[in-house]
């Protein structure tokens, strides 16, 4: 009987211990991960931390919208403000880090599916497997984020569990250094990002070399069930998602054209939704790229983004059986090329040809008239302007045009300031010229916001009347037979 009374006094004290350890372990746990997602995320203003705003800006557009799909090629090589102009519908570039997994981005995209969506896909690859490649790359696009990690598949946390040790090792070492949740600024910084979703710091010129061969992606069976999936997903939603290029460095390396081709006619062959680029269209030069072999400059995103516009607009064209006819997309290029024209000749032919679109302000500084020759002042008449430049030596300078129309011309050897509105009342524009007597000063105020470059000679600003924005800020030296320019 005392030998059954002791066993069980063991037995119950035993319990009350075992139960004990496991209530304090229960708390040291929910205490560690509320210090792991709470304390200890240090990735905040890095490269990948961007994920949440594209994410949220998806969720604020419960209206038919543009959804870019991809890795970073689209992160850097898209002017989503142009393109949201263009085909007149807001767009959320999606594009982030390769090393997520072409299945983590498809995923983060379903998020507010609306009728009337358009999804665009611009994958570089299409032999990936449903995985997340660079886990830590994943980590430190999440992080504590909890709606985010509801998103994300089964397979992925447990992809992301088991590279929870380096991430924590990772994140412990920039806590105690003080070096994490840093803005490093440039471009790999959350900072980088415009409100669209695109890489929009400034990136001239090219930082990389080609040094390995460029040539299309495999193409496996689980890509494109994964595709195809998505496809049925959105259009079960009244979404539809569409097939578009991504940059191919063009040049000694790269695989013939003939490539490409076959390579995306094997992709029509298997992919349920339409292909609405042609690959060889966005094998664009290597001075378009800017620092790997998928990353364009600001000149190569904005040459993209005019063709991405075209291929949204031929797919819509076919679609609804109506003619666009090229005289828009002409219109697109003219706009574009525009802020790339460095010669007075052809800045003023260009202007000239596309006049009826524009609001056309000049204003002058110094002396704008030694320069000037019969060529230039031809072409100045060609836009309606009628001041003579003769003996006008360090004179003031201002003229208006709108949709054509000469709606302001002044040349005199005083001071001139004018202000008015133009795009129906909704833009007010002030100008003033100061001529080279007085103090050598220009200035061109749109809605309160200075555009002029103040430089010698005539001073360009156009603003589009079509998609009320400002296409050019210029400067052409006619006090001086250079005739050089200034952006």
């Amino acid at each position: 009987m005392v030998q059954s009374m002791n066993k069980r006094n063991l037995f119950t004290f035993n319990f009350k211990k075992n139960s004990i350890f496991i209530f304090k372990f229960f708390i040291a746990m929910c205490l560690l991960l509320f210090y792991i997602f709470n304390m200890l995320p240090q990735y905040e203003n890095g490269y990948c931390a961007s994920l949440i705003d594209k994410v949220n800006r998806l969720k604020s557009i419960n209206e038919p919208k543009i959804v870019l799909l991809g890795n970073s090629n689209l992160a850097f090589g898209i002017d989503s403000k142009m393109l949201e102009e263009s085909m007149n519908m807001p767009v959320v570039n999606m594009g982030l880090h390769g090393g997520d997994g072409n299945a983590f981005h498809e995923e983060m995209a379903k998020i507010n599916v609306v009728s009337g969506d358009i999804y665009v896909l611009c994958h570089s690859e299409y032999a990936d497997d449903n995985i997340i490649p660079e886990p830590m790359t994943a980590w430190s696009s999440i992080e504590n984020h909890l709606s985010l990690w509801k998103i994300l598949r089964v397979d992925d946390i447990t992809t992301m569990g088991k590279a929870f040790p380096i991430y924590l090792k990772k994140c412990l070492g920039l806590y105690s250094s003080g070096t994490g949740n840093l803005d490093l600024g440039g471009c790999y910084s959350r900072s980088a990002f415009n409100e669209y979703g695109d890489v929009a710091l400034e990136r001239e010129g090219s930082e990389y070399t080609f040094e390995q061969k460029v040539e299309p992606s495999k193409i496996n069976d689980t890509s494109i069930d994964r595709i195809n999936q998505l496809n049925t997903y959105l259009l079960e939603r009244g979404a539809t998602l569409v097939i578009a290029g991504y940059p191919i460095g063009n040049g000694k390396l790269t695989a013939d054209a003939d490539e490409f081709i076959n390579f995306q006619e094997e992709l029509e062959k298997r992919l349920d939704c339409p292909i609405i680029s042609n690959y060889v269209d966005y094998m664009f030069d290597y001075s378009y790229f800017y620092n790997t072999n998928l990353h364009l400059n600001s000149e190569g995103a904005k040459l993209r983004t005019m063709q991405l516009i075209k291929d949204l607009k031929h797919w819509q064209e076919k679609k609804s059986d109506v003619c666009m006819g090229e005289d828009i997309y002409a219109d697109i290029i003219a706009d574009v090329n525009l802020s790339h024209i460095e010669d007075i000749y052809e800045y003023l032919d260009a202007l000239e040809k596309a006049k009826d679109r524009y609001t056309i302000l000049i204003a002058s500084s110094g002396d704008s008239s030694l320069g000037m020759n019969d060529e230039i002042m031809c072409r100045l008449k060609n836009l309606g302007l009628i001041s003579k430049w003769d003996n006008v030596y360090g004179c003031s300078y201002i003229a208006v045009i709108e949709n054509g129309n000469v709606s302001y011309e002044n040349l005199s050897s005083e001071k001139i300031v004018v202000a008015d509105h133009i795009d129906n009342d909704n833009m007010r524009y002030f100008i003033k010229s100061v001529g080279r007597e007085k103090s050598d000063q220009s200035s061109i105020k749109l809605n309160g916001q200075q555009y002029c470059q103040n430089a010698h000679g005539l001073n360009f600003v156009i603003y589009s009347n079509e998609t009320h924005r400002i296409l050019d800020t210029v400067a052409f030296d006619t006090g001086s037979s250079n005739l050089t320019f200034k952006r």
